[in-house]
C-alpha cells in the first residue's frame, strides 16, 4: 500500500503559519512577480479562485481577498519539517515536490498498520502540531490511486482505496474507506494525473466519462491513443503498481527558473532577467555536477499567451560563457510580442553527468579552459556571498545584440 501526503494550500498555509491572524480569511499567495496566484486558501477557493489564476481575475471573484507575496524561505523550512517527520516513520519516502510525498506502508516500522485510517489521522495530528500545516492523505495499492485519493476530500481529508471493504466497520467507511470501483466511478477522466487537454479530447470521443471507464477500456485502444504512458496509467488505475517509492534522490532531468512581472515592452530589461536566470540555473546544475544538451526560453504576454524558443547544443555544456550565445539566439527568436511581456523563463534540459571539458573544433582549447576557470570562480563567489552577488555586464546593456544563426554543426560564433 502506498501513501500520498499532500499539504493543503501549502504556500497560503505557510503565510497563515507566519501570521495566525490570516487564518479563516480569503488569502492569495502570489508568485515572485506578484501577478499570479500560486496558492489560495479554501475560503478563496470556495469563491472560484484557482491556482495559476491572474491576480486581477482572482480579485474579481474575491474582492475582499488578502493578496501577499509567498515566503519561499519559510515554505522550504516548512517542507523540510514535514519531510523530517515522514522520514522518522520510514526511510521509504519519495518527495515529488515541495508539498507532496509518497510513502510505502510496507516499510513502516512494524509493517502495515492494522487500521491505516487511524494511522493517517495520527500523522495529520503530528504534522499539524509540529509544523502548523494541514495535510490530506490518500492510501491505495498504487501511487497513482494514492495521489488521486489525497485530492478527493481536501482539505484535511483521508481516503483509503481498497479492492473491497469486507471487514471494515460502517464508521470507518464513512470516514475514509472506499472500493476502487466506487472511487473511480466518482472521478472524471480529467482527475487522472497525466491526462492533459489533448488526451481528454480523445477520451471524450470514446465516451470515457469517468476514471473507471478509462481503467476498463481495451488496453490496445489505450496504447494506440496514448502510447506506453497511457498503458501505465491504466495499469495503476487497475491496482497494478508500475513504479514503487524511490527513496534515493535521482539527478534532475532539467533545471529551470521563471519570473512574472508587470507588463513591459523593454527588451533589454527582459534579457537582463534571463541572464540572471542563466546564472542561477548554471549554478544549480553545476552543484550536482551536471551538464545540459538543450536550452529553452519562454515568455508570456499580457494576453496570457505563451511562446518558447529552444536550441539543441552541439555538445554538453556547463558554463555561462558557452551557453550565452545560445541564450542570445533563442531570445532573438522569442522577442516577438507586440502585447508586451509579463513572464520570462529559462530551462537547461537533457541533463547528464558532466565529464572532462570537451573541446570544440570551432573554439580554441585555451578559450574553453578559460571559460571553465571563470565559471569555477563565479561558483565560488556566488556560493559564499549569494547567487546575485556578481552578474554579467551584458545584463546591463541597453539592448542585446542579435546573434548569428547556428552553422550546420549547431555552433554559434563567440558573442561578447
Amino acid at each position: 500500500m502506498f501513501v500520498h501526503v499532500d499539504a493543503d494550500a501549502f504556500f497560503a498555509s505557510v503565510l497563515e503559519r507566519k501570521d495566525p491572524r490570516l487564518k479563516g480569511k480569503s488569502l492569495l499567495a502570489l508568485g515572485a512577480g506578484g501577478g499570479i496566484v500560486i496558492a489560495a486558501s479554501y475560503p478563496a477557493k470556495a469563491k472560484g479562485v484557482r491556482t495559476g489564476m491572474r491576480l486581477k481575475d482572482a480579485k474579481l471573484l474575491c474582492p475582499d481577498a488578502v493578496a501577499l507575496p509567498s515566503d519561499f524561505t519559510e515554505t522550504c523550512r516548512a517542507s523540510e519539517q514535514i519531510e523530517t517527520i515522514l522520514r522518522s516513520l520510514t526511510p521509504a519516502v519519495e518527495q515529488m515536490s515541495v508539498d507532496e510525498w509518497y510513502l510505502d506502508l510496507r516499510e513502516l516500522v512494524g509493517g502495515i498498520p492494522p487500521d491505516p485510517g487511524i494511522w493517517a489521522r495520527n500523522l495529520q495530528k503530528i504534522i499539524s502540531e509540529s509544523a502548523g500545516i494541514s495535510m490530506s492523505a490518500g492510501i491505495a495499492p498504487t501511487k497513482l490511486l494514492a495521489k488521486m485519493a489525497s485530492e478527493y476530500r481536501k482539505p484535511a481529508g483521508i481516503t483509503i482505496v481498497r479492492e473491497n471493504v469486507a471487514g471494515i466497520r460502517k464508521s470507518q467507511l464513512r470516514m475514509a474507506y472506499t472500493t476502487r470501483e466506487t472511487f473511480l466511478l466518482d472521478r472524471p477522466v480529467a482527475a487522472i494525473p497525466g491526462i492533459g487537454r489533448a488526451r481528454q479530447v480523445h477520451a471524450a470521443s470514446l465516451h470515457w466519462q469517468t476514471a473507471w471507464d478509462f481503467a476498463c477500456a481495451e488496453p490496445k485502444t489505450v496504447v494506440h491513443l496514448f502510447g506506453r504512458p497511457g498503458k501505465n496509467l491504466q495499469d495503476e488505475l487497475r491496482g497494478i503498481p508500475v513504479t514503487g517509492v524511490v527513496a534515493e534522490h535521482a539527478p534532475p532531468k532539467s533545471v529551470s527558473r521563471g519570473r512574472s512581472f508587470r507588463c513591459t515592452f523593454d527588451e533589454a530589461e527582459v534579457f537582463a532577467l534571463l541572464l540572471q536566470h542563466l546564472s542561477i540555473c548554471v549554478l544549480r546544475m553545476r552543484e550536482q555536477h551536471l551538464a545540459c544538451r538543450r536550452i529553452v526560453l519562454w515568455s508570456r504576454d499580457s494576453l496570457y499567451r505563451f511562446a518558447d524558443a529552444h536550441a539543441r547544443l552541439p555538445q554538453p555544456m556547463d558554463t555561462e560563457d558557452t551557453l550565452l550565445p545560445y541564450v542570445r539566439h533563442c531570445f532573438t527568436r522569442l522577442w516577438k510580442h507586440p502585447q508586451g511581456v509579463t513572464q520570462a523563463g529559462l530551462a537547461l534540459c537533457d541533463l547528464q553527468p558532466a565529464g572532462p571539458a570537451q573541446y570544440s573544433l570551432f573554439v580554441e582549447p585555451q578559450k574553453t579552459q578559460r571559460s571553465a576557470n571563470v565559471q569555477e570562480t563565479l561558483d565560488t563567489v556566488r556560493t559564499r556571498f549569494g547567487r546575485e552577488s556578481i552578474m554579467r555586464a551584458a545584463g546591463l546593456q541597453k539592448k542585446p545584440r542579435r546573434s548569428p544563426l547556428p552553422n550546420a554543426f549547431g555552433h554559434i560564433g563567440n558573442v561578447m
